[in-house]
């Protein structure tokens, strides 16, 4: 039997800010929100383990289905609110004293109508056994609200949904929500940070009503599990907002369905925003590549790591099979694009496990003091995990995987072979030449073979340098002991029906080189006729 959940908003209205824009209702729902809210009521209930397992096996199943009613949005109006002091407990009890202003700082609260029809999550291909399906029903029962406060629900499990408004689609989609994963649970806890609270509020009442040798252990317990010394003004470790990035693709069933095609990589990125060191442009690529490669070779638990993240094989050397490929997040494609890196990405092949990717890079995401880059003469950088409600364009995953017909090059392509054709006595033979052998990268990148081709040596995105190594462009990737460097371009590719990404292609695919962007003819550049 398949799995639903049922979500009614008693108020008859939804109020929750849509990540992307502060000023806008996030409607539906996105199956983060409503896990989250799971989690928050699991939280504060006791954290029953029946229900954590439950919740468990619903992160590691895939993204659900949607119904839901039309939401009417509501007007947004700006209100001042008094905020909590942050000097103390002292000044702040002082704060409900008759006459005392406080500070009030704006707030929105962007709602959306919804009247009293339910919205629906389905996993139809997703079959709980009879303790999972009572204790998920167990954790709905106890949730009262899914988004802001005022926004509150009824939660239930139906056994016969109605058909899907959305559904979720292997690449594309006109709709990215936020979804759960395998590791979101533990996330939220260290987040929600309960275990933390309740550990200062049991030291604290130690410290408070003992004197002597034992109160000097629990300070010295105190200093050790919060890096401070403990005084009497001290207040309890904070709860943290929860930030969700991972999104999926989905198509209203309304649309007629258009199935694009995708490569070996999964269309879920891990975004790395760039945080401290200096700026770089896309020149520097491989230097930025290989050393994030290094990191996350190191970060592995398990050593050597696997054959996907380190691309080798234990027997035969450079792996066969699709691997890991780290890739530069520009700031290409618009009117004042300058090309300069805002961060890097983690692109996985589509078939290694959630769990395993969590297993092998948890330390690149959960280091909240930033991954360290030591770039040689380029400098240091650090990377953060993007959690940003409203990130740049450049880190958001959906502006490197949205479905398109039409894609161009930002990092050049490296050829597999070259082109014997000369190119200076037969330019159109040259251009046919190179043409089928980036066709035949796209091929082996599992992509179809593109209908149009075309390749120079300068790019047609906006910001992006030219593919000519020592004339200003980008660098010429290091070949093998007495090879010669192999040659790299710029390529406009249109295929025949809409292609998700991330499209990598050609022999640096791993190491950022040969990535591509959905093209428009707006944008300026236009390919071969």
């Amino acid at each position: 039997m398949s799995l639903a959940i049922g979500i009614r908003y008693l108020r008859g209205h939804a109020v929750a800010t849509d990540p992307t824009n502060r000023d806008e209702a996030e409607w539906p729902p996105h199956p983060a929100r409503i896990f989250m809210a799971m989690a928050a009521a699991h939280f504060e209930t006791g954290g029953d383990a029946a229900e954590r397992q439950a919740l468990r096996w619903l992160e590691s199943q895939p993204p659900p289905a949607l119904s839901f009613p039309e939401g009417l949005p509501r007007s947004v109006c700006t209100v001042y609110v008094p905020v909590n002091d942050k000097a103390g407990p002292a000044k702040a009890a002082l704060q409900s004293a008759p006459g005392l202003a406080r500070s009030r700082q704006p707030r929105t609260f962007p709602s959306v109508y919804v009247g009293d029809e339910p919205v629906f999550c389905s996993w139809t291909d997703s079959s709980p056994d009879d303790a999972t399906r009572t204790a998920l029903a167990a954790v709905c029962a106890k949730v009262t609200r899914v988004g802001h406060s005022s926004s509150l629900v009824q939660m239930w499990l139906p056994e016969e949904p109605p058909e899907p408004t959305l559904v979720p689609v292997p690449a594309g989609g006109a709709t990215h929500l936020r979804i759960a994963s395998t590791g979101t649970l533990q996330y939220l806890e260290e987040r929600y940070n309960g275990a933390g609270i309740e550990h200062f509020a049991e030291l604290d009442e130690r410290i408070r009503s003992t004197k002597g040798k034992e109160q000097k252990q629990a300070k010295e317990e105190f200093l050790a599990a919060f890096g401070t010394a403990w005084k009497s003004s001290a207040t309890p470790p904070p709860s943290l907002r929860p930030v969700i990035s991972l999104t999926q693709g989905y198509r209203h069933t309304a649309e007629p369905e258009s199935e694009a095609a995708t490569g070996v990589f999964d269309s879920r990125l891990l975004v790395l925003a760039k945080g401290e060191g200096p700026a770089l442009g896309l020149e520097s690529t491989l230097a930025l590549a290989n050393a994030l490669r290094g990191t996350a070779m190191k970060v592995c638990p398990q050593q050597p790591p696997p054959e996907w993240l380190s691309g080798h094989a234990p027997e035969s050397g450079s792996s066969q099979s699709p691997h890991l490929a780290f890739v530069p997040l520009p700031f290409v494609g618009g009117e004042h694009a300058d090309g300069h890196i805002m961060g890097m990405a983690l692109a996985f092949p589509r078939d290694v496990p959630l769990a395993e990717r969590g297993h092998c890079l948890a330390g690149l995401a959960d280091n909240e003091d930033g991954l360290t880059l030591r770039l040689g003469r380029l400098g240091v950088w650090t990377l953060l995990p993007e959690e940003r409600s409203h990130p740049p364009s450049a880190l958001r995953s959906e502006t490197w995987t949205t479905a398109s017909d039409t894609w161009a090059s930002v990092t050049p392509v490296v050829l597999d072979r070259f082109p014997k054709t000369n190119r200076n006595t037969d330019r159109k033979g040259w251009d046919a030449e190179v043409a089928g052998i980036v066709a035949q990268a796209c091929l082996h990148a599992g992509l179809p073979e593109p209908v149009q081709i075309d390749v120079d040596g300068a790019s047609w995105q906006l910001g992006s340098p030219g593919a000519n190594p020592g004339r200003g462009g980008f660098p010429a990737m290091p070949a093998r002991s007495g090879k010669p460097s192999r040659f790299q371009v710029h390529v406009w590719l249109r295929f025949g029906q809409p292609v998700g990404g991330p499209v990598l292609i050609g022999a640096g695919r791993y190491l950022g080189y040969g990535l591509c962007k959905p093209w428009q003819s707006s944008q300026g550049r236009g390919g071969m006729a």
